[in-house]
């Protein structure tokens, strides 16, 4: 395109300014929700695997549930089967690094008066190596502790304001009608998906299976392997070990469900890509309707320009010249409209970031993806109209004689 043909498409878009606002605003609103939706896709993505490495769950680990169901599903078979023997047995693997098995449950704790259901987890001390936690303020229970089934407890950093504390650490807290003294207090973890990590009570776990949930099983085991350990076949050996200890033998389905990495992320951000494919195809179908308000108004513009254009073909415009001309125009909108939505889709992330916990992504591939839909949909929808626009007879100048 040279400069003469972008000034006179300038010039002609700028003659009916009405139209070149309604068509601006038909694929800006498109493209803003478009790339909006997809940045919050990707950053909800990206929240639930930070979460999942600042848990310590990476590409080495795999967490142990108990009882046999579809990843985190309600169980289908017995829930009871999973002991700390088995724990040992997985440990002595070679691959294997730490181990850390946990049981827990809601139950009603209450401070001062004040009663809450709460989530309360029975763990070893390695705990917070193996998810990678440090304690805020205070301290964690010792293995003597733990081994002595010491009524102790370590509280997630949310309880604090939710129960009301001010300096917790020596309080006393009830737990199943027995108190427990607050150690201490762990940092903000934050969430995964419906799952408050800092909103959970900590205590030994032979204290919580006999004090609290009375039962000599547990509820999981976390496994980290050492670095570079081949997860599939590690998994194939925990299954194969906890199916000979458990006597599952043939088609028994497996009593427990290994989780991997890649399972979680999946279970994590299956209902946010759910929704974000809802929300991108109904972008998209906004998008097309965009196309055809386009298409409608340069068809008017050409009938509103028969005249002009029956000129330019008497003069040696040649049908081809004329489509070129409108197409041009169509991706001149595109352009404009692509990036008039994308500063606007910018500031929507930014206000977003500000007023919600959510940090949408900034991305150029997003950007080149909406100027190409944009780009797509202004020159498909423009075609009827330039082609309309190049058929027109020049023998209508004799009409206006």
């Amino acid at each position: 395109m040279n400069r003469f043909l972008f000034k006179e498409i300038l010039k002609e878009l700028l003659s009916n300014k009405v139209n070149l606002i309604f068509m601006l605003l038909a694929l800006t609103f498109s493209l803003t929700a478009l790339n909006t939706i997809y940045a919050l896709g990707k950053s909800a993505e990206k929240q639930v695997l930070d979460t999942l490495a600042n848990l310590n769950f990476g590409k080495d680990a795999l967490l142990i549930l108990a009882g046999g169901s579809r990843v985190m599903g309600l169980s289908i078979t017995r829930s009871d089967t999973l002991k700390l023997e088995d724990v040992s047995a997985i440990e002595r693997l070679s691959q294997v690094k730490m181990v850390s098995p946990f049981t827990g449950g809601v139950v009603e704790v209450s401070y001062r008066g004040k009663a809450e259901k709460l989530r309360v987890d029975g763990v070893l001390p390695i705990y917070l190596e193996a998810n990678n936690w440090k304690v805020e303020r205070g301290r964690f229970f010792t293995e003597a502790e733990a081994e002595h089934l010491e009524k102790v407890a370590v509280l997630g950093f949310d309880l604090i304001k939710k129960l009301g504390m001010k300096n917790p650490v020596g309080e006393k807290i009830r737990i199943q009608d027995q108190y427990y003294t607050i150690l201490g207090v762990l940092e903000k973890k934050g969430s995964l998906g419906h799952y408050p990590f800092d909103e959970r009570i900590f205590v030994p776990l032979k204290t919580a299976q006999r004090r609290i949930f009375n039962q000599d099983f547990i509820r999981g085991v976390k496994v980290l392997l050492f670095e570079g350990g081949d997860l599939k076949t590690a998994v194939e050996e925990v299954r194969s070990i906890l199916r000979f200890r458990h006597r599952l033998y043939g088609i028994a389905p497996d009593d427990f469900r290994i989780i991997t990495p890649d399972m979680a992320v999946a279970r994590f951000t299956a209902t946010s890509r759910t929704l974000s494919l809802f929300l991108l195809s109904i972008a998209l179908i906004s998008l097309v309707i965009s196309g055809v308000i386009i298409m409608n108004l340069m068809t008017a513009s050409v009938e509103e320009k028969a005249g002009i254009i029956a000129l330019r073909i008497a003069v040696g415009a040649t049908p081809r010249q004329i489509i070129y001309h409108y197409l041009y125009t169509a991706l001149i909108i595109a352009i404009l409209s692509g990036i008039i939505g994308w500063i606007a889709s910018l500031i929507i992330m930014k206000i977003l970031t500000l007023i919600t916990p959510l940090k949408p992504l900034f991305s150029w591939g997003t950007f080149l993806l909406s100027l190409a839909f944009s780009s797509l949909t202004c020159i498909s929808f423009s075609l009827f109209p330039a082609i309309r626009a190049s058929r027109i007879d020049p023998a209508i100048l004799l009409k206006g004689l």
